[in-house]
């Protein structure tokens, strides 16, 4: 039941295995929405959070010429918007024009909650390599670092942006970024994501459990190693889970389902680990390298007690991939509030390469928001 545009057949639910670090939720370089990492990263000092394009200063230009979901970007079509002057729907716009200061100054004043990384330029610093403007956000990923990406996270705060804040939430959310992966680009292991959880650290440590819909919810946008082909890593309750039997050659499953018992969210099921479902499109859709790419991505969370969540992504404008019968949650009190701006790799992962990405020109936005 599962759909995406174009009519075209959903294929592709293999479950798709975190690494060590991930299930364990290392604080080491951020994992997935939902799963994954701590965020006992470095957090850097925001201004107000929830305010469009709060504590950031831009120059690269955004329409509201349709957009990725081709409707107007929250104000009048043809009206140009960018980090001086956001769309009224616009919670985030970072076009790392502030970098011109200084990395650390940019870092000091951004609109970012918390951050993973920024503390070693081998994994997070400013670039003159630009979408737009003078600057862009770069993750080296370099040897010195021990080839480990970055992590950057936005949450949607009640007063203060800041680490551990009381949440505020949407039901639903777009979150589009520029980047430009390196010619010799190889993998990630997690990507762009859009999530949500009633309490703010809840967002975090949950891999390898299935969700409740109660506690969090969250869906990326991952791409093959070497391929580069996209596809959704998604967590929600009626998702695919990897049996005891199979999770049992590399982990313990009890010991996984023990802790996520203490979680609110026990085995309900029997064994099992549960470490996201892979929904990809088909025909496979890929990603080119040396050049800016424009993704969007969005998330709507279901009513619940129906099946009327939505994901979709739509890369340069041209729409990827679409689901529409999602069910995130059992209660309308988890709400969307979380993004992350990640290129997550663990020195495991990475095979002693250095996957080079530059980000640009990135908005959080309740509308959506386009390419232009």
């Amino acid at each position: 039941m599962k759909k995406f545009l174009a009519g075209a057949l959903l294929v592709g639910s293999a479950l798709l295995a975190c690494s060590t670090e991930d299930t364990a939720g290392s604080g080491a370089s951020g994992g997935a929405s939902s799963g994954g990492a701590s965020s006992a990263g470095s957090g850097g000092k925001t201004g107000n959070g929830g305010a469009s394009g709060s504590g950031a200063a831009g120059s690269g230009a955004t329409t509201s010429s349709g957009g990725a979901a081709g409707n107007n970007t929250g104000g009048g079509g043809g009206v140009a918007y960018d980090c001086k002057n956001p769309a009224p729907a616009w919670l985030l716009c970072d076009d790392f024009e502030g970098m011109g200061a200084g990395f650390d100054s940019w870092l000091a004043s951004s609109p970012w909650t918390e951050n993973i990384g920024a503390k070693d330029p081998g994994r997070m610093t400013s670039s003159t390599e630009a979408h737009r403007g003078g600057f862009s956000l770069y993750m080296p990923a370099a040897a010195s670092a021990g080839y480990q990406g970055a992590d950057l996270m936005f949450r949607t705060c009640s007063g203060q942006n800041k680490s551990g804040c009381a949440l505020t939430g949407y039901d639903k959310l777009y979150f589009r970024a520029f980047f430009k992966l390196a010619p010799d680009h190889e993998r990630v292991h997690h990507f762009l994501s859009i999530g949500g959880s009633q309490k703010y650290w809840d967002a975090y440590g949950n891999a390898g459990c299935r969700p409740d819909g109660t506690r969090h919810m969250g869906t990326t946008v991952d791409f093959k190693p070497l391929t580069h082909s996209t596809f959704f890593y998604s967590y929600f309750p009626d998702m695919k889970c990897e049996s005891a039997a199979s999770c049992s050659n590399y982990a313990d499953p009890k010991a996984i389902c023990d802790g996520c018992a203490t979680k609110g969210m026990p085995c309900t099921n029997g064994l099992e680990c549960c470490w996201g479902e892979t929904l990809a499109p088909s025909p496979e859709v890929t990603l080119p390298l040396d050049k800016w790419v424009c993704l969007e991505m969005m998330m709507k969370a279901n009513d619940p007690g129906k099946s009327n969540g939505e994901m979709a992504y739509f890369i340069d404008g041209v729409p990827a991939h679409q689901l529409t019968t999602m069910a995130f949650r059992a209660t309308s009190d988890l709400k969307l509030n979380m993004v992350r701006l990640q290129h997550y790799l663990e020195t495991s992962d990475a095979k002693s390469h250095s996957n080079r990405i530059w980000f640009d020109d990135v908005v959080v936005s309740t509308e959506p928001i386009g390419c232009q």
